[in-house]
């Protein structure tokens, strides 16, 4: 019962407290990049507490839909903290199916589309259309990278997927690491990072979700950035779990090292996004669609040698 709370605890403190750390650090690391000094980890935490005091501004042409998105969203990416393991010692959560989560996400991204459309803004309808596009290629790609390893543990209930309770075989090793490319490539492409979309850009014409999210101010825009940087986390969460199975064909983790992990592994993504943004640059969005194709790949990959190793594993080869 104690662990059980202790869990829990753990849980609230990182969905509340790793979002702004991760962003924090991802900006610092670009800024030390640039020769800069940047702002301190937890800028985007005071951001946030600034944007709350402060009072909105909406437009005339604005429905209820532009004021519920916001909240709306919100509410999703916590229910899917509390359903997605993407840290290992999050407690399990009832109705964690795999499709489930899909379609929320389906649904936040209808929601946030929804809303730059119904502000009546020449950029929100411009970054509605890219983000329908990018997710209309991006879903398969994320779709088959959670399937894959879903063979392997026979089920779509993400508890049972990502059970640490066996350790990961020689067979399986192949599919979590091609998983975790996969999830990692669709999630720079969902979050519109680099080398799909600029975050620190301010030419509206090339932005995707920061013109979806122009309209948005004060407290809307407190809780759109918080539901975006949670996304991150669940999503770089995921890679990492994937990359913490693999590590256990190799070496046997204990709870306590899973956990470590888990936050300095979010960490350690954060980290390699950064330097990749650092150095890249943005593709032309008509060239986007083969970046996205390197992401299917890698879901293909792991999609195939779940079946391979099934196979193996099932003749004792």
């Amino acid at each position: 019962m104690t662990q059980h709370i202790i869990s829990v605890i753990a849980t609230l403190l990182s969905a509340l407290l790793l979002p702004f750390l991760t962003i924090g650090m991802i900006r610092k690391v670009k800024a030390r990049m640039q020769g800069r000094m940047g702002a301190r980890l937890f800028q985007p935490l005071f951001d946030c507490f600034k944007w709350l005091r402060k009072d909105q501004t909406i437009s005339e042409t604005t429905t209820w839909v532009f004021r519920a998105s916001c909240a709306l969203n919100m509410a999703i990416i916590l229910l899917i903290a509390a359903l997605v393991p993407w840290i290992s010692f999050k407690p399990e959560c009832s109705g964690d199916d795999l499709f489930m989560v899909f379609y929320l996400l389906a649904l936040m991204r209808f929601m946030i589309i929804l809303s730059a459309l119904d502000s009546g803004s020449a950029f929100g309808a411009f970054g509605s259309s890219r983000e329908a596009y990018l997710g209309m290629l991006t879903e398969p790609a994320l779709f088959l990278s959670l399937c894959s390893v879903g063979l392997t543990a026979h089920s779509t209930d993400l508890s049972v997927i990502f059970d640490f309770s066996q350790r990961c075989s020689i067979y399986d090793a192949p599919v979590w690491l091609a998983a975790a490319a996969g999830l990692y490539l669709s999630s720079l492409v969902d979050l519109s990072r680099m080398p799909i979309d600029d975050p620190a850009t301010h030419l509206e014409l090339t932005m995707v979700h920061e013109a979806m999210t122009l309209e948005n101010s004060g407290k809307n825009l407190a809780l759109v950035e918080f539901t975006h940087a949670l996304k991150m986390v669940v999503l770089f969460g995921l890679t990492t779990q994937c990359l913490l199975h693999a590590l256990t064909s190799v070496v046997e983790l204990t709870f306590a090292a899973r956990a470590i992990l888990s936050v300095v592994g979010i960490l350690a993504v954060g980290f390699v996004t950064a330097m990749n943004e650092s150095v890249s640059v943005k593709m032309q969005w008509t060239r986007t669609p083969e970046f996205i194709a390197y992401a299917l790949t890698m879901g293909l990959f792991a999609t195939a040698g779940a079946l391979i190793g099934g196979l193996y594993a099932r003749h004792g080869l």
